[in-house]
């Protein structure tokens, strides 16, 4: 179940952390186009940007994160797609801050909802962690209307790491110092942007991280998959057992594009031109 407790300790701190993301947002050029769109899962503050007349691709961000996280790959997506990236209400964005259930299909009717709102009938949906867990759970309940699947160190394949939690909970305790030892095992290391690491003091300081654990699909359902699939995987991923879900979604789904990146954990990084590519590649 959802954390019961509110997801910002503060209203304070709710402020500092939405006036950040604000901030990074407003330094982008050209300017990007927001908005608020009604959903199930309550108001959902969505950046639209690229190309109107082309296919839409929808990027779902991960836990305890916003849609600042795309803001690298949006220009060059832009080009070719219709880019639509919502804030995931109940994480630290600019949505509702209700958290909701991850079971009985809530975030698939969430996805649904904003696709009506947009008013794109089929899909292309790139995935980060949760959000890639989002994307495969909406693909196996509308898989006709998925064009295709770009999957970056998913949840959902194999169960996660409880080990990360371990290391993670102690670090939660020591301040700045842990806030920044938790995003060098989440990057496994590799040179974390300025920005990056205050965003991850904030949420530290005053985000509730959400407790529910996405489920781990069975073979059944991921069996069906027939669009275009690509996944992306961290050899130093923290959080997910990537070997196992490589070799999982591969048996299952042996069209799928697997990338295992040896140098990379959970932060999977640089890959955009690598998507951009499987993207324009996928059949319409």
């Amino acid at each position: 179940m959802p954390n019961p407790l509110p997801i910002y300790k503060s209203d304070e701190g709710r402020e500092k952390i939405q006036t950040f993301y604000r901030n990074v947002l407003s330094t982008v050029q050209p300017p990007l186009q927001t908005r608020v769109v009604p959903t199930s899962g309550g108001r959902t503050h969505i950046i639209e940007a690229g190309r109107r007349d082309a296919d839409t691709m929808l990027l779902l961000h991960g836990s305890a994160s916003n849609s600042m996280a795309w803001l690298g790959d949006t220009p060059l997506w832009g080009t070719r797609f219709r880019i639509i990236a919502p804030d995931t209400p109940g994480h630290p964005g600019l949505s509702e801050d209700a958290l909701f259930p991850l079971s009985g299909g809530s975030m698939a009717r969430w996805i649904g909802d904003i696709l009506e709102a947009v008013g794109a009938d089929r899909v292309r949906i790139v995935g980060m962690s949760l959000g890639a867990w989002a994307g495969l759970d909406y693909a196996i309940r509308n898989p006709k209307r998925v064009l295709a699947l770009s999957v970056i160190a998913p949840s959902g394949l194999a169960p996660v790491r409880t080990s990360f939690l371990f290391k993670a909970i102690p670090l939660s305790f020591m301040g700045d110092r842990g806030a920044d030892w938790v995003s060098r095992l989440v990057f496994n290391n590799d040179d974390i942007p300025d920005p990056v690491l205050e965003f991850g003091r904030l949420v530290s300081r005053h985000y509730r991280p959400m407790t529910e654990q996405p489920r781990v699909f069975p073979d059944a359902e991921l069996s069906g998959l027939t669009m275009p699939i690509q996944y992306f995987g961290g050899a130093h991923d923290a959080l997910v057992r990537t070997r196992e879900s490589a070799e999982r979604i591969s048996r299952l789904l042996p069209h799928t594009e697997v990338h295992l990146l040896a140098d990379q954990g959970h932060a999977i990084i640089d890959q955009g031109q690598t998507i951009m590519s499987f993207h324009c590649k996928a059949a319409t």
